[in-house]
């Protein structure tokens, strides 16, 4: 037995004096026992705790970045679509859905493989994240383009600023896009916001293992194939890629990716080569000798006897003195240009095929029209915004005066160019297709433009200028304007403030005021105008033209944005009224033509934050739906002067702002050929034909949209064999010319 059991035996005090070491001994040992028990108890607690924990982190074990990205692009793809098609005013088919789908999950899952590529937390963690906010900005700031312009932006554009008047005012522009459309923002950093939430304290740990990377590595590439297979060869919209590509319909029938991607492939041309022709080589009868200039009749040439569209409603069939011109100096309408010289010198096969392409054409008949306005003075104006509803006899009566009195186009368009205004002057000066979009009228500076109005004028010794009451530096014009045939351009900043109060936007009659007192005894003149008082907002507040004659418009039967519309052109209208009021005093109306048409359709009618429409204001302007780019683009051109007024001249067929060079060209009985302009002169034999850089078109006999593939011919007209595929292979030759004109600096390589 131990001697500690026969002490605990014994009670305490007894014996000895061990009373007190016994009760040392006892107390000892309890406290022990005690300390044991607390130690068992902490660590059964500590190990059910962990447990806990254990179990807790299991079940809430962090969501890896490479998950967020996924998630991430899908949602931003889904909500950038669902706000651009509510914008572009369509509604996608199931086929082009399918198509953004495939091609939004492909993207995902590659882009997913990014931050996989280290295992370090830290390192995935910052890539993921990097990845989820560039395309949350990209869709973003795309949107908001869209918003405010009507049309996407490819990276370079955005980076250049040249949407704009650089990359200073883009910028200001995107802000206060931005500010505007702030819950967007939150609604695509949504993603984003929940998976730190979700992930708050970011204890990530080796999240990483081959079998992720391999599964979404095969997964990306495996649906990538099906999506292009699916693109280029089942897909309504494969054309959008090839050879009827833009960047905007790009990013419309198969997601942002697809458009940036594609852009950067042969430069962002369509693919195929529609300038590869054969015969170009040849020789035709235009090149050989003169034939007899056709009969000058004296009359007005009626629809029944051109085939041309043009009508003398008066039924008199005579033209008066005044409008007597001499006879054409040759049956077409060619300059003296040998092109098997030039095909056989050729530095290059691509001007080689420039040179094969434009001698394959047929140039059109000089005819009763041609010299019409030979050594009149010209002024060409393109009006900020406008449009043909603003022409009324009881709110506008200038405007309806130039337009009944003139020259009178039934059926004009001027299309949008892939751009906002750079587009609408650039067709309008140059009579070339904007292949470039917004970059196409700086691609100018330094280029031989010698087809343009103003140079072919300034060349017969006509004074010249190019006025704007806004920045003078605004697009560059500063640097493109005195290139395309004026010999200064004075806006305001270098001049234009002399005479025109700073407000915004600027007035348009206060510039004319200004400004034909400077011109109006240096004849001939050409003068170009690009007017401002028409610019959006409209509102009572944002325009201090709308405020300006706010009353003259209370009883209109129109929203308040609507009637600011037609407040802030009545401005225009005032101008018109003192221009010619200035012509006539000085006794030269008969002898000015005044040209005037709209850089764009009012894009600032449509839903926007931009411009703080919450609806669509176009359908009330027109009076019918806008559903598609035949309904959105159609407009005015007005030719007017004295000499044409009670003549009745009017022209029923389909017209463009690629027309107007042409036209002029052959009207003021300059030396030109109409085979290096895609446009056409509306009262010769030439075939007509609108086209829209998405490779849609109209004629005299139907109209092509190559959004949903469909050709709606005239009611009764009957359509050749062949003739849309036909039409469209001349639409995108047309195309194509521009660019590679602008691009190759072609009338240098002709008439440098």
């Amino acid at each position: 037995m131990d001697n500690r059991d026969e002490f605990r035996r014994k009670p305490a005090g007894s014996g000895n004096g061990s009373g007190s070491l016994n009760a040392a001994v006892s107390n000892f040992e309890r406290m022990n026992q005690y300390s044991t028990d607390a130690a068992r108890r902490r660590r059964s607690a500590a190990t059910e705790a962990g447990t806990k924990q254990t179990a807790r982190k299991r079940r809430s074990r962090p969501i890896p970045p490479w998950v967020l990205v996924f998630i991430c692009f899908l949602y931003d793809t889904l909500l950038f679509h669902i706000w651009s098609n509510k914008l572009l005013r369509e509604s996608p088919g199931f086929g082009r859905w399918f198509g953004i789908a495939l091609f939004a999950l492909a993207f995902a899952l590659l882009f997913s493989l990014i931050p996989t590529i280290s295992r370090n937390r830290k390192v995935h963690l910052v890539l993921g994240l990097i990845v989820s906010i560039f395309w949350s900005f990209m869709f973003l700031l795309e949107y908001f383009i869209l918003d405010s312009f009507k049309n996407y932006y490819t990276i370079e554009e955005i980076i250049s600023g040249s949407g704009n008047a650089g990359q200073e005012d883009f910028s200001k522009r995107m802000f206060g896009l931005i500010l505007a459309g702030f819950w967007r923002i939150l609604l695509f950093a949504l993603p984003i916001v929940l998976w730190f939430l979700a992930n708050r304290y970011l204890k990530l740990r080796r999240i990483l293992t081959r079998g992720v990377r391999r599964f979404l590595a095969a997964g990306g590439l495996i649906v990538m194939v099906v999506a292009v297979f699916f693109a280029l060869v089942i897909s309504a919209d494969t054309r959008t890629l090839t050879d009827s590509y833009t960047f905007t319909a790009a990013a419309d029938s198969f997601g942002l990716p697809v458009a940036i991607i594609r852009q950067e492939i042969n430069g962002g041309k369509p693919t195929g080569d529609p300038l590869d022709v054969k015969g170009g080589d040849e020789t035709h009868e235009w090149d050989l000798k003169p034939t007899d200039a056709p009969p000058v009749t004296g009359e007005t040439p009626t629809q029944d006897e051109t085939g041309t569209g043009v009508t003398d409603p008066t039924g008199t069939g005579e033209t008066p003195t005044e409008m007597t011109r001499p006879e054409p100096e040759k049956p077409y309408s060619v300059m003296a240009l040998d092109f098997q010289e030039l095909i056989d010198s050729a530095k290059s096969d691509r001007v080689a095929k420039l040179h094969r392409y434009v001698n394959s054409l047929t140039p059109s008949k000089t005819n009763e029209m041609t010299g019409l306005f030979k050594g009149k003075n010209l002024i060409l104006i393109a009006a900020e915004g406008f449009a043909k509803e603003l022409i009324r006899e009881d709110l506008t009566p200038t405007l309806y005066r130039m337009y009944t009195q003139g020259i009178q186009i039934t059926d004009y368009y001027q299309p949008a160019w892939g751009g906002s205004t750079s587009t609408g002057e650039y067709s309008i000066l140059t009579g070339l297709e904007p292949a470039d979009a917004v970059k196409s009228i700086q691609e100018t500076i330094g280029k031989n433009m010698y087809l343009t109005m103003g140079n072919q004028l300034m060349r017969l010794g006509y004074y010249s200028r190019a006025y704007h009451n806004n920045d003078y530096t605004y697009y560059h014009r500063d640097e493109t304007h005195e290139n395309l045939g004026y010999e200064k351009f004075i806006g305001m900043g270098n001049g234009m403030e002399e005479g025109v109060k700073k407000q915004w936007p600027e007035s348009d009659q206060e510039m004319i005021d200004y400004t034909v007192p400077l011109y109006i005894d240096k004849q001939p003149f050409s003068i170009y105008y690009m007017t401002v008082s028409g610019h959006g907002l409209y509102s009572w507040q944002g325009n201090s033209m709308s405020y300006k004659h706010k009353e003259e418009v209370q009883n209109m039967p129109y929203s308040e944005t609507l009637k600011a519309f037609f407040a802030c052109n009545i401005e225009v209208e005032n101008a018109m009224h003192d221009l010619i009021e200035m012509l006539e005093e000085a006794g030269i109306a008969d002898d000015t033509v005044i040209v005037l048409t709209a850089d764009h359709y009012p894009y600032c009618l449509e839903q926007s934050d931009t411009w703080g429409n919450p609806e669509s204001y176009l359908d009330d302007l027109y009076g019918y739906s806008v559903d598609d780019c035949f309904d959105q683009d159609h407009n005015a051109l007005l030719i007017w002067s004295g000499c044409l007024e009670g003549k009745g001249i009017r022209v029923d067929t389909p017209v463009y702002s690629l027309d107007i060079v042409p036209t002029l060209s052959n009207l003021f009985g300059v030396d030109w050929d109409s085979r290096l302009l895609p446009g056409r002169d509306i009262f010769s034999d030439a075939e007509p034909l609108v086209l829209w850089p998405n490779c849609s078109w109209k004629t005299d006999l139907g109209e092509y949209n190559a959004r949903t593939g469909k050709f709606t011919p005239v009611k009764g007209a009957e359509i050749p064999d062949g003739y849309v595929d036909r039409i469209g292979d001349i639409v995108r030759q047309k195309i194509r010319y521009s660019d590679e004109a602008l691009d190759l600096d072609y009338f240098d390589i002709l008439f440098g």
